[in-house]
């Protein structure tokens, strides 16, 4: 008897456990993703599309990389997916709300992913362009307008803003900086373009939805830019802003009749504006190790970003810290010139 009540007592902590193993967890877990080759095809299309002018074939590669998302709003995420995530060293957990504190509706964030994708390829676009100095006009445009906001009947989607507060406005994140220097209530000053005419309003701001010591008018702001021949994108099913960088390099070398890339396989990631300045991004160890995975010799990343790179660990694969487009464009000349990263930053 003694032994069928022990047998039982057994059998009831191990079915616990796998329960308790198999409970949703609010965590995602972060995994390298594919990668892309922008000057390549992927899915049977041209990473990046240009027809109107003159355009070169590269030997090698500029890849963008990705990360993987499961748990929180991209599905169920159990406990023993966490515990196995967060003992491999190619992955991360993280908690949900950390990385999405808002919003969890999962079509609300692939929307905002796509549209951040989006507006990284106008400003690689923007960058490239000025980069190789070929003439392009280029505005910060307000794509739409909160309802019952602030600036709604003030503003209207198309609008192009020229400047906040008499700071002038060259990028996107300009007009966000600009608002939120100010405090919820104050009145923000915008002098506008709308079909031609000049035109100034001011805009009494509320608190942001994210940081309520922070103002917000109630309106999304993109880069619109219209170049003197055709680029299109033919990747699908990638979000978020992180592209832009490795994009900008691909227009680079597809108009320029020497091969960027010497027949060497680069990788790298970082957010981009229309100056060119590269911004840090997430991910970046899964994104190290997709591109290691993946046969990279040399790795741009964000300088930003450098603090949570080792790059003992990848000994094969330089990794080079940039700072803007130019400098990731001299990176890779050093590289493929020499065959190694001898002078160049790389991430301690």
């Amino acid at each position: 008897m003694r032994f069928i009540r022990k047998s039982f007592s057994t059998i009831i902590a191990i079915a616990l456990i796998i329960v308790l193993l198999l409970i949703p967890v609010p965590f995602i877990r972060i995994a390298p993703g594919p990668v892309f080759n922008t000057v390549g095809i992927e899915r049977d299309q041209e990473v990046i599309q240009i027809s109107g002018t003159k355009t070169y074939e590269s030997k090698g590669e500029l890849n963008f990389t990705t990360v993987s998302e499961s748990g929180g709003p991209f599905g169920r995420l159990v406990l023993i997916d966490a515990i196995a995530a967060w003992i491999n060293p190619t992955q991360a957990v993280l908690p949900a709300a950390d990385l999405y504190p808002v919003q969890n509706d999962p079509e609300v964030i692939k929307m905002q992913n796509a549209r951040a994708f989006s507006g990284s390829q106008t400003d690689a676009i923007s960058a490239a362009l000025g980069y190789l100095k070929i003439d392009a006009q280029s505005n910060v445009v307000v794509e739409s307008v909160v309802l019952k906001s602030p600036s709604d009947g003030k503003i209207e989607p198309g609008d192009i803003v020229n400047s906040v507060n008499s700071n002038e406005v060259l990028t996107p994140g300009d007009v966000v900086k600009f608002v939120q220097q100010n405090k919820p209530g104050e009145i923000i000053n915008l002098m506008l373009s709308r079909k031609g005419q000049d035109i100034e309003v001011n805009i009494k701001s509320v608190s942001n939805t994210s940081d309520k010591d922070k103002a917000s008018i109630g309106i999304a702001i993109v880069s619109e830019i219209d170049p003197p021949f055709n680029i299109k994108f033919g990747i699908a099913d990638v979000g978020g802003p992180s592209a832009g960088l490795m994009m900008a390099l691909g227009i680079i070398d597809e108009l320029t009749e020497k091969d960027l890339t010497a027949g060497q396989i680069i990788a790298g990631t970082g957010t981009i504006n229309s100056l060119g300045q590269v911004g840090p991004i997430g991910g970046i160890r899964q994104k190290l190790e997709g591109a290691k995975d993946n046969g990279v010799q040399l790795f741009l990343a964000p300088i930003d970003n450098c603090d949570s790179v080792k790059t003992a660990k990848y000994k094969n694969m330089p990794v080079v810290s940039v700072a803007t487009l130019a400098e990731a464009v001299k990176a890779i000349g050093t590289f493929t010139n020499q065959g190694n990263a001898k002078g160049l930053k790389t991430c301690e």
